[in-house]
């Protein structure tokens, strides 16, 4: 529990925070004017990190450990190193489940961090080989940084051209045309059929934006709200997500299999045997319905199925991933071929990214032209012919 402590001192008021559980165990100031609990709403904040900030925490303590420190002085020296409060606590949070004899853990009522380092740890504390495990968490959030820089490079442009072309139909309905409707209306000019069609739109648009707007945000909430509290519906969701949209569904489905193979990868080479990686996805993958597809494969090995055979059971794979499976499998090399694989998916991830990215910004482009073009015979050409006929 916080409080914060007013007293005074040479004839000043001061003010202090202090952290205990009981107030009269604590040793106060002289003098004190008043003790006010902290509000809750703020004790109870957690402290967000980024996902860059988390991977320099865990890379730089992975270089310690290989240079032979010992955990809890490697966390001392990045505490001691660190200058924002932030990371000193995280840092003492792990420290403190350290020396409690925890293993690396930390309060997530505290601290917001990707969800991946959470699951890690468990896994860490789990195996109990901090060294091994560390370095293979950093490896996972070194990649997943690079995957999330990589789709902000593809997808900034394009959404940009997105943004340019909303903000150029609001201005055009709400800010354009209104400058000419008394015109057209005034029956002064001979209006066609895009003009009709454009100032139709424009009606409907104040008529109903508010409504349709309210609409979307309305099915929003109670998409998120029953994906957040509902098993049921997240699977269907997600399974709809990673198989039934076109072309988006492909890419969704290369990136959470392409992340699935770096983990299993990753895992591998620190020295976890197959079968624990897979285990171990159950961890760090949130996707339900693909959690349900690694469930299964697990079922099917442990009931003494070939690898193959549950990899093509779940339907996700394709004949080129099998054949490597299955050549993996019947040479005793799962590990080489799964690098393999991680490679497959990461290239066809990328390659329909930049596909995706490709399209977007021409058809953009054209929307605007054919918007541009539209205004022009909708509003300008009867205009011309109205300034052609007063000339004659």
């Amino acid at each position: 529990m916080k409080y914060k402590i007013y007293y005074q001192e040479d004839s000043k008021v001061y003010k202090k925070i202090v952290e205990c559980e009981d107030i009269n165990s604590l040793k106060l100031p002289t003098n004190v004017l008043k003790i006010k609990k902290q509000d809750k709403l703020f004790e109870n904040r957690r402290q967000t990190f980024r996902l860059k900030e988390i991977y320099q925490i865990f890379y730089e303590l992975n270089m310690m450990l290989d240079s032979n420190l010992d955990l809890i002085t490697s966390l001392e020296i990045l505490k001691n190193s660190r200058k924002n409060k932030k990371s000193k606590d995280f840092l003492q949070e792990l420290l403190n489940s350290v020396k409690k004899a925890k293993g690396l853990d930390f309060d997530d009522k505290k601290f917001k961090l990707d969800s991946v380092v959470k699951s890690f740890l468990i896994i860490v504390n789990k195996r109990g080989n901090l060294v091994v495990s560390i370095k293979a968490l950093s490896k996972l959030l070194n990649y997943q940084l690079q995957v999330k820089n990589s789709l902000k490079k593809a997808f900034s442009y394009p959404l940009v051209l997105v943004a340019t072309l909303f903000i150029s139909l609001v201005s055009i309905f709400y800010f354009v045309l209104p400058s000419f409707e008394s015109l057209i209306k005034s029956n002064a000019i001979q209006t066609n059929n895009a003009t009709i069609l454009l100032y139709m739109i424009k009606d409907f648009f104040e008529k109903y934006f508010f409504f349709f707007f309210s609409f979307l945000i309305f099915f929003f909430l109670i998409v998120v709200f029953l994906y957040k509290l509902n098993s049921k519906f997240r699977y269907i969701y997600e399974k709809i997500l990673l198989t039934k949209i076109p072309f988006l569904s492909k890419i969704l489905l290369y990136f959470e299999l392409y992340k699935v193979f770096i983990i299993l990868n990753i895992l591998q080479k620190e020295n976890y045997e197959f079968f624990d990686t897979l285990s171990s996805l159950n961890y760090l993958i949130k996707n339900k319905y693909l959690l349900d597809k690694i469930a299964l494969i697990e079922t099917l090995i442990k009931s003494g199925k070939s690898i193959t055979y549950a990899f093509e059971a779940t339907k996700l794979f394709d004949d080129f991933v099998l054949n490597l499976i299955q050549t993996g499998e019947k040479s005793n090399s799962l590990m080489l071929v799964t690098f393999e694989i991680e490679k497959v998916y990461k290239i066809g991830f990328e390659n329909r990214v930049k596909l995706l990215s490709y399209w977007v910004q021409p058809i953009v482009f054209l929307m605007i032209m054919g918007l541009i073009l539209w205004i022009i015979y909708a509003i300008f050409v009867p205009m011309w012919s109205m300034s052609d006929m007063i000339k004659f």
